[in-house]
């Protein structure tokens, strides 16, 4: 094409001819103009599709992601909710004669679920095996973690500046701005657990005491000390055992909306 122009550009100038020589140069600036602006909309596309593609391989691990944290809240939900009952039980067959009051963002006292920890209901009468277990995991902690290594991906990469969906967007960063200031953002060596393994320790009982003792509630609990802590577990568990359930909604919801917005892409 642009050797017929230039054939052409030269017979008009040999010819003496300017009107017509100009438009022709006219003409082939246009042509080339033309030329650049289509090769750059198809390189912009590739480079939207390319970015579109990689997104939806983002969101995709991402939803994965969110599938762990959910099954991991479900243990969350399990662990706390056991050791809220396991402290209920041990008060009463204590006879303290008073329910621990729980804070109103405690919520109510969690259902308990009968194939977790346990594997069966909270037993009626004294049962040893139950009060070796409770305080088993009374002395334990599970500290809800979620995986944010995508998440950073999808931030450094510069892909989520590209995800159109604002208010997904928003509900993405305030599901991990949630759980940090729920689950990790507490101080593990003044959390309850902590502090009854302390009080164990100080009152000169080992962390497996419990499971030696002929009457571990008459022993452990006749400490005033210990009875507060273990109000306090009571009242810290219900509230993630509780939280748990919300945010195991919370990301059902969110995993639905990830997939039907990934099939648009």
């Amino acid at each position: 094409m642009i050797n017929f122009f230039r054939r052409i550009r030269k017979q008009l100038a040999d010819d003496n001819k300017p009107l017509k020589y100009m438009r022709y140069a006219i003409g082939e600036i246009v042509l080339v103009v033309v030329g650049i602006l289509i090769a750059l909309s198809i390189n912009n596309w590739n480079e939207q599709n390319t970015i579109q593609e990689n997104i939806k391989a983002q969101v995709g691990a991402l939803i994965l992601d969110l599938k762990r944290d959910k099954l991991s809240f479900a243990e969350v939900r399990g662990f706390h909710a056991f050791r809220v009952h396991s402290v209920l039980y041990l008060m009463e067959q204590y006879g303290s004669g008073k329910d621990p009051v729980l804070f109103a963002e405690a919520g109510e006292i969690p259902v308990l679920n009968e194939t977790g920890l346990f594997g069966g209901p909270v037993p009626e009468a004294y049962d040893k095996i139950f009060i070796i277990r409770s305080f088993s995991w009374l002395l334990r902690y599970i500290h809800m973690t979620a995986r944010i290594n995508t998440m950073e991906e999808f931030k450094n990469t510069g892909l989520l500046a590209h995800f159109k969906n604002q208010e997904l967007k928003t509900r993405i960063l305030d599901y991990y701005d949630v759980v940090y200031f729920t689950f990790e953002g507490d101080d593990r060596d003044t959390n309850p657990t902590e502090m009854l393994k302390k009080t164990f320790t100080a009152k000169g009982f080992a962390y497996s005491e419990a499971a030696v003792l002929d009457q571990p509630i008459e022993v452990l609990l006749s400490e005033p000390t210990i009875r507060a802590i273990l109000i306090n577990i009571v009242d810290e568990s219900a509230y993630r055992s509780n939280i748990s359930d919300r945010m195991i909604e919370h990301l059902e919801q969110l995993i639905q909306d990830l997939e039907i917005e990934n099939q648009k892409r």
